[in-house]
C-alpha cells in the first residue's frame, strides 16, 4: 500500500481550544486506480471521553480558582489602601494626598485588565495541555488512515452523515488511551511569554543586521 501523505487542516474548539485534525491524501496515481476512502473523527469527543482530555479539565479548575484567589486579594488589597488613604487625608499635604489617590484610581481601573490577562493565561495553558495531545494523536490518525487506505480524513462536524463504518473515532480514543493517559497543565504567565516573545524578536533581529 503507498503512503499517505498527512496534512494538517483544521481545528473544533472545545471550551476554549480543540484538537488538530487533518486530511489524507494518496498519491495522484492511487487516486486515478480507486475509489475515494473517506474516514470520520469526532475532535471534541476524542478531547471529551480521552483519558488525557479528560486530565486537563480538574487542572484547570484549581488554575482558575488559583487565579480568583489572585484577584481577590488584589481587591482586598486595593480597599485596604482605600480604606487607609481616607483616613491619612488631614495628615497629609494635598499634593501628595492627591497624587496617592491618582495612583490607586490606576490600580481600581486595571483590575478589568488583570482579569483578561488571567482569563488569556488560562485559555493559553489549556491550548499548550491540547497541543500535547495532539503530539500524540497526530501519528495515530496517520496510522490508521495508512491501515484503511484512506484518502480523506473528515472532522464530525464537516459532515451531514456518514456511515458508521467510516466513523474512526472509538479506535483513536482507545489508542490515545494506551500512548497518553494524562497531560500536565502548567501555570502560564502571559507577561514572561510576551518577555520571551521579545528576546526572540531582538534576537532574530540581530541575525538580520
Amino acid at each position: 500500500m503507498k503512503r499517505a501523505a498527512f496534512g494538517i487542516v483544521g481545528a473544533v474548539a472545545l471550551a476554549v481550544a480543540g484538537l488538530a485534525v487533518g486530511t489524507g491524501l494518496a498519491p495522484a496515481a492511487a487516486q486515478q486506480n480507486r475509489a475515494p476512502v473517506i474516514l470520520i473523527v469526532n475532535q471534541a469527543q476524542v478531547l471529551a471521553q480521552s483519558k488525557a482530555g479528560q486530565s486537563i479539565g480538574p487542572q484547570l479548575e484549581r488554575l482558575q480558582e488559583e487565579a480568583n484567589q489572585e484577584l481577590n486579594a488584589e481587591v482586598e488589597k486595593i480597599v485596604k489602601e482605600s480604606e487607609d488613604l481616607k483616613k491619612q487625608k488631614d495628615l497629609m499635604a494635598e499634593d501628595v494626598w492627591l497624587e496617592k489617590a491618582k495612583q490607586l484610581a490606576v490600580k481600581q481601573n486595571n483590575l478589568p485588565v488583570l482579569r483578561e490577562v488571567k482569563v488569556r493565561e488560562l485559555s493559553i495553558a489549556e491550548q499548550q495541555a491540547i497541543n500535547k495531545i495532539n503530539e500524540k494523536l497526530t501519528p495515530i490518525l496517520q496510522k490508521i488512515v495508512e491501515q484503511r487506505g484512506a484518502t480523506l480524513l473528515l472532522d464530525r462536524s464537516a459532515v451531514m452523515y456518514a456511515a458508521v463504518d467510516t466513523d474512526i473515532t472509538a479506535e483513536v480514543i482507545a489508542e490515545l488511551d494506551k500512548a497518553l493517559t494524562s497531560v500536565k497543565v502548567e501555570k502560564v504567565s502571559l507577561a514572561e511569554l510576551q518577555r520571551q516573545a521579545q528576546q526572540a524578536a531582538a534576537a532574530q533581529n540581530k541575525k538580520k543586521k
